[in-house]
């Protein structure tokens, strides 16, 4: 149980940094300033955190699926400028 404890806690945390079910909610300098950390946290690989892969070893993203991401999250934040 306390293992699921500190995983509630790491999705607690996430959803304050980034919520993707209130993003509608967000203003457009926003949205750009979190699509902007989310490719920087991707690129530099801090994200899926290893604490997390250390059990989901299939979240270990490669470099192309790493590739992708930053490409679709240029090509968002390109489409709100």
């Amino acid at each position: 149980t306390p293992v699921n404890y500190w995983m509630a806690g790491h999705v607690d945390h996430g959803k304050e940094e980034l919520n993707f079910s209130k993003w509608s909610e967000y203003s457009v300098k926003k949205k750009d300033h979190k699509l902007e950390e989310t490719m920087e946290m991707v690129r530099d690989k801090h994200m899926p955190l290893d604490s997390y892969t250390w059990t989901h070893s299939e979240a270990k993203l490669t470099d192309e699926q790493i590739e992708a991401l930053i490409t679709w999250t240029k090509q968002v934040r390109d489409s709100y400028n």
